[in-house]
């Protein structure tokens, strides 16, 4: 039997045998041991719920480490010569320009940071490579030498900024800022701005659901689902914990996925159930059928989603390992419960699942919407060309600014200015315009000792030569090796950083003797090295997701051309999504309305993030809508006539779940992190771009002129792709 995710309700299947298979073997189990079910359920949301407090304790800043780079060559080598595995500035200020209050504050100030570590660097005005006083004599700098791994330098920087306010006398301001100081303050606004952003877009997703359903109760259980789904997965998390870290961006896009698909899953089910009993049958075989069919549908999304995951995981580098962790497991979870507890719930609550009923959304209602895109539909059949050739242009049009994306790192601190990591680095800026927050560090390697003088001199010469360097000199870390640093004058996040990068590199391996290496490394170098190796790879890793994606596809529907649409319109959506994005973040389209500054660039992890899961999340409505048009294929031989009909069928069911994917998307743009308004506006784009120009138009329209062709498979090919039997 050819796979057929058979989404009708029973009554349309006239002499249709039982379903069998897996599915409706699980749907049977749950049936019988529902009350085992719900408490085994139970049990795992509370054990979730009791780890939460773990999880979101146990988050670091987002980190761009990438093993075997420069930057990260450099960090090692200078950890293990000195120690010391980051520069933090240390920074006090007074209120009138009093050198005693001044060094009162500074001391006192140190006083705390040894009190919280005796272990720790410190190295005040008046020192090699130390602090200073500033020329009005209001302000302080010590630089702080934090070691260990990010997690315990975050730790560190956050306890050092509670003791560094409890020392300081009334009317002095101090802080301490730098890479993990802004991390750790990065984590706790970004926990605050998500929890915001559930407030604003869980209740919009109930009213979409209500407005779906017509039933309070009905309504209600998506939303469990989804919530249970984040708690689950919250737990795991927080296990693996133990073994590994994850970063605080991980909790964002748990919360934007599992929600938005926990939804969408239970929104299916649910709706079919409804569908099976008002057919006129009974909860039990309602939901066998039920889960032998639209579940069926729930289980592929859910693999299709967490398949698109899996090559980024290829790239070594820990920021999309985490990402990739976190939303295959959030997917998995939202599947599993979908499957398991929504059915459990739905055959206990049997008829009460009406209850709270409005009487304004009445069935009379419903039918209009359907005959809305009955409507709709037939427009569709009589001119699908035109249709085509507008939607197409429209998506290409909105794709073209994606082709000058420019990317880079933005650290936040534009947009922390109440934090006290950017507080204190406002004052550095404004005290100290000749200090740098960050050093640019290049490592000289000598293969011999006696080669080393001149190797360090030729970096020394790169580094003065340059402008967009103060103060270079040199600290010799062994025999065979030595540290030129030097304090940059353009900004550590911005483009013209990240061209100095590349330029002391270039002109680095230009000078240097040929028995020396040299090696450039720094906050902005990390940077630098992560996007080359995210641009480096991406090809490669959407081949590889195409390649996987497209079995997949050809495995459900039995049809290359099918598979290949889905592929092709699925590119489509995703680099429209892309342009908008450049538009509005990195062309500031859309600063006064968002409310950010653009720093000129996207983050670099952005687009190929924004690929994987788009390409997962976009497949839901593609396998639902077009297995339901081959349904209607099969039955009545007309590929018109099954386009208009699957169309009409499932066009209720995916606005509505577009919908509460966008307006849950879309509440991440209140965050006043860009890196979390960039993520949820791209995906909230996309996705009211794959429901309305894609799955209502350019889908219909390519079947239509496809006719047969639809439904062709070489007899040679569908005796090796595997059959999924239900």
């Amino acid at each position: 039997m050819s796979v057929v995710v058979d989404d009708r309700p029973t009554e349309a299947r006239a002499g249709s045998a039982s379903p069998s298979g897996v599915f409706a073997r699980l749907g049977a189990f749950v049936v019988g041991r529902r009350r085992l079910v719900m408490l085994a359920s139970l049990i795992v949301a509370l054990g979730g719920a009791a780890l939460v407090p773990a999880f979101t304790s146990g988050l670091l800043g987002v980190g761009y480490e990438i093993e075997g780079s420069e930057s990260h060559r450099v960090k090692q080598a200078l950890a293990e010569a000195t120690g010391t595995t980051e520069r933090a500035m240390l920074v006090v200020e007074v209120p009138s320009s009093s050198a005693r209050a001044v060094r009162g504050a500074l001391q006192r100030a140190t006083d705390a940071v040894r009190a919280v570590d005796p272990g720790l660097t410190i190295i005040g005005p008046g020192q090699p490579g130390g602090g200073a006083f500033s020329a009005d004599g209001r302000a302080a700098t010590a630089v702080v030498g934090l070691t260990g791994e990010a997690s315990e330098r975050q730790e560190t920087a956050a306890a050092l900024q509670g003791a560094i306010d409890a020392a300081l006398p009334a009317g002095a301001d101090g802080g301490i800022t730098g890479s993990s100081p802004l991390l750790a303050d990065l984590i706790e606004v970004e926990h605050r701005d998500m929890l915001g952003a559930e407030a604003v877009g869980l209740p919009v997703a109930a009213l979409v659901l209500l407005v779906a359903f017509g039933s309070v109760v009905a309504a209600g259980l998506p939303l469990l689902i989804g919530v249970c789904s984040l708690v689950i997965t919250f737990g795991i998390v927080a296990i693996l914990m133990v073994f590994r870290d994850f970063n605080i961006f991980i909790e964002s896009l748990i919360t934007m996925v599992g929600l938005g698909v926990g939804i969408d899953y239970a929104l299916l089910v649910v709706r079919r159930f409804r569908e099976e009993r008002a057919a006129g049958n009974e909860s039990g075989p309602a939901m066998v059928m039920t889960i032998a069919t639209a579940g069926r549908t729930v289980a592929f999304s859910g693999a299709i989603v967490a398949t698109s995951m899996l090559p980024v995981l290829a790239l070594g580098a820990s920021f999309y390992t985490e990402v990739a962790t976190g939303v295959m497991i959030v997917v998995a979870v939202a599947v599993a419960l979908t499957l398991t507890l929504l059915p459990a719930i739905l055959v206990t609550l049997g008829d009460r699942l009406e209850r709270g009923r409005l009487p304004r959304l009445a069935p009379v209602r419903r039918r209009r919407r359907r005959d809305g895109w009955a409507r709709w539909a037939r427009f569709v059949m009589r001119r699908p060309w035109p249709i085509l050739v507008a939607g197409v242009s429209l998506l290409v049009l909105a794709a073209s600014p994606g082709l000058r994306l420019e990317t880079g790192l933005d650290l936040g601190a534009r947009a922390m200015k109440a934090e006290e990591s950017v507080k204190a680095l406002t004052t550095l800026q404004a005290r100290f315009p000749e200090a740098a927050l960050v050093q640019v560090e290049m490592l000289v390697e000598a293969e011999r000792a006696e080669g080393l003088p001149a190797a360090r001199a030729a970096a020394m010469r790169v580094a003065q030569a340059d402008p967009r360097l103060a103060d270079p000199r040199a600290l010799d870390l062994a025999s065979d090796r030595a540290l030129v640093v030097a304090a940059p004058t353009v900004g550590v996040d911005t483009g013209e950083a990240d061209a100095l990068i590349r330029d002391l590199r270039a002109d680095l391996a230009a000078t240097r003797g040929p028995a020396s290496r040299t090696f450039v490394g720094g906050t902005t170098a990390e940077g630098v090295d992560f996007t080359d190796r995210v641009s480096d790879m991406t090809p490669g890793i959407i081949a590889l997701a195409l390649a996987l994606s497209f079995v997949l596809l050809l495995t459900v529907f039995r049809s290359p051309l099918l598979a290949l649409k889905a592929i092709v319109l699925n590119l489509l959506t995703i680099g429209a999504a892309f342009g908008l994005v450049v538009l509005v973040f990195q062309e500031g389209l859309g600063e006064q309305v968002l409310d950010f500054t653009s720093p000129g660039f996207v983050q670099s992890w952005l687009p190929l993030s924004m690929f994987m899961l788009l390409f997962g999340l976009s497949m839901d409505y593609e396998v639902f809508m077009v297995t339901r048009m081959r349904e209607e294929y099969l039955r009545t031989g007309d590929t018109t006539e099954a386009v208009a009909q699957g169309l009409q069928r499932t066009g209720v069911v995916v606005t509505s779940a577009a919908a509460i994917m966008v307006a849950i998307f879309s509440s991440f743009m209140l965050t006043s992190i860009p890196e979390m308004k960039q993520m949820g506006f791209g995906l909230a784009a996309a996705i009211l771009i794959d429901a309305t120009v894609v799955r209502a138009a350019l889908v219909p329209a390519i079947m239509r002129l496809a006719g047969r062709w639809n439904w062709w498979m070489p007899r040679w090919l569908d005796r090796i792709v595997p059959r999924l039997e239900h």
